[in-house]
């Protein structure tokens, strides 16, 4: 059966109304049927009480007439008279109970016939027989006729008496053979009818039991079942499927749930991708944002595709000016070219096509020609994918995936891929901005530091030679006055004295501002002579191999002097360690005091500047200062170029 289910239902239910109405059809033609048969017994029942009644009526007549004739007493005329009376009536009625109906069919019609012939027979032959016999008989005996109450008028009376009583007979014989056949055909229509009925009740019940399990097999079991269904489904099995054996609407409905079940799970998997993808994002990002060294960000940013793309590996390259490209970090399987190899961009391959057009691409290495394109087939690798890398508008380089799976790499992985080259650029570009910016401190420092030295060049080499010459020339002067001008001499000797402090303090001014110890003999010895001049007991560690650049001696020599300084002025300690090492290619300086603590670099003291000296350097400058337990100073400082 073909159709929806409104359709099926709408036919079972009519076969259903069909045996059920034709059940109840039945029912009301038996009913009919015996209503009708009831009322053709009555009938019957009449027709018999009336031919009885004209029967007695003619028995009155012909014994009235027979006592009369053989008694003369007129007593015996009383019942013959009221039966001539009677007759008319009775004989009437008869005939009007035997008008045949015109509904009959054509045997009972027949019959009907045959009986209403007979009725009107009987009516005819009895007023014959009032007329003719009777009533003549009657008054021949009163006139006194001996032939009145003779044999043969009493033999002729009896004859015509019994043929009325014959066909009197023959009425009742017949209606009562017509009423056993209606009876019988009554009742075996009742039971056609009863059994109709019985089988049309039967078949309904069949019909709705089969309807009924019908719709509990297509409907009941498939909706419970896609309640349960949908219960796992909201509980998070995103696997639930309903098996689609249904028809019609519910077919439709399985297969929209399986729909909306795959849609789910799809839309599951999407937003793990990208709560995935933004988790690595996030990664590489806070990398970034911590200004990890861009070798580290290029290797966490391969490893991160490489895991989130599913691929066999990625290469993170760097186009060159001469038209090379150098592998720059690289991930996973194939190794095709190792980190740090430069490539020329010969023939078709994806870095290639990365750089001609400036934006993603995707490359299937099976007939690429060029020398990469071999080498990636005889590594295994079938297609690629890369997206390009811009720093400051320019065309840094290239982000690359590989895979040796026979099918292509998916659709929109390029852009997934333009997602991390986006933060590589960034990276890139801020170490860029980061690196100017420190080189550019460096060579502040570096004026800084050569005027510092020029400026205690001058001084000692012009100022200084300048006051000793003027306090020579005022010790000659005061050797060649005499005694007696004592004032003069006193005059002169305060000059020549101020003039040697004045020296003094210049050679102190010019050690501060740049100590030609450090530059001639190193930190070793310049930070030995500074903890000789120290007010404070200073207890000195360093450990040095030869003489390190000039600006890193330079800044840990200042941060050592600030830092004696303030111990002294502001930390009352009561001794100070200095240790000097170099570690892992970087100067490490610690100075601590055991003085009151509480130093604050960002409450604007001499740190300040030494602080960004450091970092103006690539160093690291930290303090410790917990109050009542003395101050840490330590600085990280790089002892080779970047």
């Amino acid at each position: 059966m073909r159709g929806g289910l409104t359709r099926r239902m709408i036919i079972a239910s009519g076969l259903l109304t069909l045996l059920t109405t034709a059940a109840f059809a039945v029912l009301l033609l038996a009913i009919r049927d015996q209503r009708s048969s009831a009322q053709l017994a009555r009938h019957s029942q009449e027709v018999l009480a009336a031919s009885n009644r004209v029967e007695r009526l003619l028995v009155d007549i012909e014994t009235g007439t027979r006592g009369y004739l053989l008694t003369g007493e007129d007593q015996f005329l009383q019942p013959a008279h009221a039966g001539e009376a009677g007759f008319a009536v009775a004989s009437s009625e008869l005939v009007d109970l035997t008008t045949i109906p015109e509904q009959n069919e054509a045997p009972a019609r027949l019959t009907a016939i045959h009986v209403s012939g007979t009725a009107r027979a009987i009516k005819i032959k009895g007023e014959a027989y009032i007329r003719d016999y009777f009533r003549p008989l009657v008054a021949a005996a009163e006139r006194g006729d001996p032939a009145a109450r003779s044999v043969e008028r009493a033999q002729l009376g009896k004859v015509k008496f019994d043929d009325i009583r014959s066909d009197c007979n023959t009425l009742e014989q017949t209606e009562q053979q017509v009423a056993a056949e209606r009876d019988d055909r009554a009742r075996e229509n009742a039971n056609q009818a009863t059994i109709a009925a019985i089988a049309g009740l039967g078949g309904t019940g069949v019909l709705v039991g089969f309807f009924a399990t019908y719709l509990s097999r297509v409907i009941v079991r498939p909706v419970r079942q896609a309640s349960a269904m949908a219960h796992r489904l909201a509980s998070g099995d995103l696997s639930t499927r309903m098996p689609t054996t249904g028809v019609a609407e519910i077919g439709v409905l399985e297969k929209s749930f399986n729909t909306m079940a795959s849609a789910q799970q799809r839309s599951q998997s999407e937003l793990a991708n990208l709560l995935e993808e933004q988790a690595a994002l996030r990664r590489v990002a806070t990398l970034v944002a911590e200004g990890t060294p861009p070798e580290n960000i290029f290797r966490a940013v391969n490893e991160e595709v490489g895991r989130l793309l599913d691929v066999d590996g990625t290469r993170l390259m760097r186009y060159e000016a001469d038209g090379t490209a150098t592998s720059v970090a690289s991930w996973g399987e194939p190794t095709i070219v190792p980190a740090g190899t430069r490539i020329a961009l010969d023939g078709r391959n994806i870095a290639a096509l990365v750089r001609s057009s400036g934006r993603p691409a995707r490359i299937e290495y099976e007939d690429a020609p060029g020398s990469i394109a071999t080498i990636a087939r005889k590594s295994g690798v079938r297609s690629a994918v890369g997206a390009p890398i811009t720093v400051e508008g320019r065309l840094w380089g290239a982000m690359v995936a590989f895979s040796k799976a026979d099918k292509p790499l998916p659709s929109g992985i390029e852009l997934r891929l333009a997602d991390f080259t986006d933060l590589v650029g960034t990276a890139i570009a801020n170490t860029q901005a980061r690196a100017d910016l420190t080189a550019s401190r460096a060579r502040m420092v570096a004026a800084t530091d050569d005027i510092r030295r020029r400026i205690e060049r001058d001084l000692h080499d012009g100022t200084q030679q300048w006051l000793v010459s003027l306090a020579l020339d005022v010790r000659n002067t005061l050797a060649s006055v005499p005694d007696t001008q004592s004032q003069l001499r006193t005059e002169l000797a305060n000059i020549a004295d101020g003039m040697v402090a004045a020296l003094d303090d210049l050679r102190e001014i010019s050690r501060g501002i740049h100590p030609a110890l450090l530059a001639k003999g190193g930190l070793d010895l310049a930070l030995k002579a500074l903890v000789r001049r120290s007010p404070l007991p200073v207890e000195l560690d360093i450990t040095l191999d030869g003489r390190l650049p000039d600006s890193v001696e330079v800044a840990a020599y200042y941060v050592v002097a600030e830092a004696l300084t303030n111990a002294a002025k502001h930390a009352r300690p009561t001794a100070i360690r200095v240790a000097v090492d170099v570690v892992d290619g970087r100067l490490r300086l610690t100075v601590h005091d055991d003085g009151i603590g509480g130093a604050d670099p960002a409450n604007g003291s001499g740190l300040t500047g030494l602080t960004d000296r450091v970092e103006a350097l690539g160093g690291t400058i930290t303090v410790h200062s917990p109050p009542g337990e003395g101050t840490t100073l330590q600085v990280w400082l790089r002892t080779a170029a970047s």
